[in-house]
């Protein structure tokens, strides 16, 4: 997947920082992998100076670690970090929320079901990928009903960490809890209700915390501080 040079598109360093934190997040590569910095620059067709850059961005935010005479690893799945992602998201989105119950359209609201329709049935053919965007797309909405449609750019960065662990979540056992609370927040919200539509919000933004320990247990590797390489 080499990337070209062109001037009217995203530099092609920021291509590589994109790629390999879309990958960590989808949990492509997954916690504890080794990244190489040679592998990663011969597949993307660049040179290695970028992929280090891209390297240290990821440090940054927490999703690489560099151990000298080590090398460099896909970060475990932190609990810290996850629960201080949702405290903030959960903080913004149930504010959004309230505004979008009082701001909402019979149009806004003909959109939302459409897309909790396109959840359900991506959702009984087993499309987790397509589910999680479909999930994306319903919370973009909702800040965008609200009238505040920057506040999903904040929230986007903010919950990078949440999201690794709502990967672990999309299981078929979850699902059926996962589209009655977007019923139960879309109804919600239709209904004008802002106290009701905080509280569902609440309830839906606190499951990861509630499950954690038992996501966790099903992947135990991912948070182990001990990596090895895959190559």
């Amino acid at each position: 997947m080499a990337f070209k040079n062109n001037s009217t598109r995203e530099p092609i360093a920021g291509k590589a920082y994109a790629s390999i934190k879309r990958r960590i997040l989808d949990l492509t590569l997954a916690p504890g992998e080794t990244l190489s910095e040679q592998r990663l620059a011969a597949e993307f067709g660049l040179s290695r100076t970028p992929v280090r850059e891209a390297f240290k961005r990821l440090e940054n935010e927490g999703l690489v670690d560099v151990v000298p005479q080590q090398g460099t690893f896909v970060s475990p799945i932190r609990r810290e970090l996850v629960m201080d992602a949702q405290f903030a998201r959960a903080s913004l989105e149930c504010a959004l929320v309230r505004l979008a119950s009082q701001k909402r359209t019979e149009h806004d609201i003909v959109l939302l079901l459409e897309n909790l329709e396109a959840q359900e049935r991506v959702a009984a053919r087993g499309d987790f990928d397509t589910l999680f965007r479909l999930d994306e797309e319903m919370h973009e909405a909702i800040a965008a009903i609200a009238r505040r449609p920057n506040i999903w750019s904040l929230i986007s960065d903010i919950k990078i960490h949440m999201d690794r662990a709502r990967k672990l979540t999309l299981r078929p056992d979850h699902i059926p809890t996962l589209l009655k609370q977007h019923k139960a927040i879309l109804d919600a919200i239709g209904a004008g209700d802002p106290d009701r539509a905080e509280a569902t919000m609440n309830e839906h933004l606190s499951f990861i915390v509630e499950h954690f320990d038992e996501f966790i247990a099903a992947n135990p590797t991912f948070v182990r501080e001990v990596v090895k390489s895959i190559f």
